[in-house]
């Protein structure tokens, strides 16, 4: 009976250490299949899958990553080609949900607005390296997924918030997390690596924001993979984010109301729209406009001062709203906040930003890529002169952390290579939009440039990520895939101008009153 036992134990022990060598030596990248925890349409089909790919691949037996991927299977699938969808940010996470217990692919409404495509391709989306569905995942606060999140978060105080980052950084290096490999060629390396082992010869991208710039150094690095690209919001690697914000946010404005000044009705029900905005944010700055905010844990009080309110007016923009801006200023300006709180309570839902004590960045991935790729490329003498220039309109680039957080979180500065526009050869589409002041048009026509075969395509009267916001653009998204050729006419219109009768007769559907 011993005897039998000690041939148990060492069949036991073999057996366990054949299953540890064979995980050890389990091929990287790979794709793990897993659970979906997603609740597709009736009809609808997903697959669920980790990616596993190495943090450094200059070592090969070092840490790994491993990120969320889901593919959304076509009704038909009658292309081998499928389209992989590139998230902004950096360190956004479509494949989180962002309040607990919900669908993240219903929330973002990925299975209407992919409903074209997946006729005949899948579509896959992946998470980004550092970001949520990522592990390791480089953020260093709790996201606002729950009213008590919300609650904290409102309450970090500008010494506490350098503590957090410095704390988190130092965590990174106690776990040996390598931070400098969180960056825009990696996650470029990452979609290959998932390309590879699918064993697909060649996929679509389609990027929005930064999204544009990962799939620029996909097509860079990989342009081998790349069947065609459709990238929405175009920051370009040569473009440096935060070097000109006042004169880009001046532009919009000064846009806004030269199409003003040329509508008769605008120009009627808001006269001299250029000097109320100004005069407005120079008198928020010196007294802040007190607001309630009606939000999903409750009512919240807060003071807009003028970076503030001229975020909600930016905001307003970047929805595709530009025409209530008018309408929004004409109205504060009597004493009417209604259309002002209305986009005030929509921005801290979508962003946050409003309520708590400073513009909080919390996302170590952010951190990691604007500081390595943005901040360090600043000419930071420039920037101060345009920052004094600029006047109301340079308030919220002096709301950027990035002077203060950079030297906090301690990343190499990326070599001047990364910076050089993209020249790949691969059917390119190019969307922007008119008030799209975070991308603006010129990104997109300096990325066409460089683009060989490329078509650059400017919604007129739309904001940040038109193809979410005009019906002709997702058009465009959608026919190109299907046959990728810049030169083909458009099938409809991206010109049309902002609609100020439509903004007059919401005003007018709201009545008096100054809720």
């Amino acid at each position: 009976m011993v005897l039998s036992g000690r041939r148990i134990a060492l069949a036991s022990l073999f057996l366990l250490m054949t299953a540890c060598c064979a995980f050890a030596a389990a091929p990287v990248p790979r794709l793990d299949r897993e659970r979906c925890v997603f609740r597709p349409p009736r009809g609808d089909k997903i697959e669920c899958y980790t990616l596993v790919v190495l943090e450094n691949r200059a070592r090969p037996k070092g840490p790994e990553v491993r990120l969320k991927v889901a593919i959304l299977k076509a009704k038909r699938p009658l292309a081998a080609d499928p389209v992989i969808y590139l998230a902004g940010g950096p360190g956004d996470a479509p494949l989180v949900a962002s309040a607990a217990g919900a669908d993240p692919l219903a929330e973002g409404d990925w299975w209407n607005d992919t409903a074209v495509i997946r006729r005949r391709r899948d579509v896959i989306i992946m998470s980004e390296r550092g970001a949520g569905g990522s592990n390791p995942n480089l953020d260093c606060f709790e996201p606002r997924t729950t009213e008590p999140a919300r609650a904290r978060r409102r309450a970090v105080t500008e010494p506490q918030e350098r503590d957090i980052l410095l704390r988190c950084r130092a965590d990174f290096d106690k776990r040996r997390i390598d931070v400098a490999m969180f960056s825009t060629p990696a996650l470029a390396d990452d979609v290959a690596d998932l390309v590879s082992v699918l064993q697909i010869p060649k996929v679509n991208l389609y990027g929005i924001s930064y999204g544009t710039r990962w799939g620029l150094e996909v097509m860079r690095r990989h342009p081998g993979i790349v069947r065609a690209a459709v990238l929405d919001g175009v920051y370009p690697p040569q473009i440096n984010g935060e070097q000109n914000e006042p004169e880009i946010v001046r532009t919009v404005f000064e846009q806004l109301y030269s199409e003003c000044a040329s509508d008769k009705l605008c120009r009627e029900r808001n006269p001299d729209l250029a000097n109320n905005v100004r005069l407005l944010l120079a008198d928020a700055d010196r007294n802040p406009l007190p607001l309630t905010l009606d939000l999903d844990d409750g009512p919240q009080p807060v003071k807009l001062d003028g970076a503030k309110l001229l975020l909600v007016m930016l905001h307003m923009m970047r929805q595709g709203e530009a025409e209530l801006v008018p309408e929004a200023v004409t109205a504060l300006k009597r004493g009417d906040i209604r259309l002002i709180k209305q986009f005030a309570e929509d921005l801290e839902e979508d962003d946050g930003g409003l309520l708590e004590t400073n513009a909080q960045q919390f996302g170590g991935l952010f951190n990691t890529i604007e500081c390595r790729e943005t901040w360090a490329g600043v000419d930071q003498g420039a920037r101060d002169a345009a920052i004094q220039a600029g006047g109301v309109y340079s308030l919220t680039a002096q709301l950027s952390k990035l002077p203060a957080f950079c030297p906090v979180w301690r990343v190499p500065v990326a070599p001047p290579a990364e910076r050089q526009p993209v020249t790949a050869a691969i059917p390119t589409l190019l969307l922007s939009g008119g008030y799209d002041w975070l991308t603006p048009p010129n990104w997109g026509r300096d990325a066409a440039k460089h683009l060989p075969d490329s078509r650059h395509v400017i919604f007129r009267a739309q904001g940040h990520g038109v193809s979410s916001q005009d019906q002709c653009a997702a058009r465009l998204r959608d026919e190109f895939f299907d046959s990728p050729d810049p030169r083909w006419p458009l099938p409809c219109r991206a010109d049309t101008p902002l609609d100020f009768q439509s903004a007059a007769e919401q005003v007018r559907k709201m009545g008096g009153g100054k809720k």
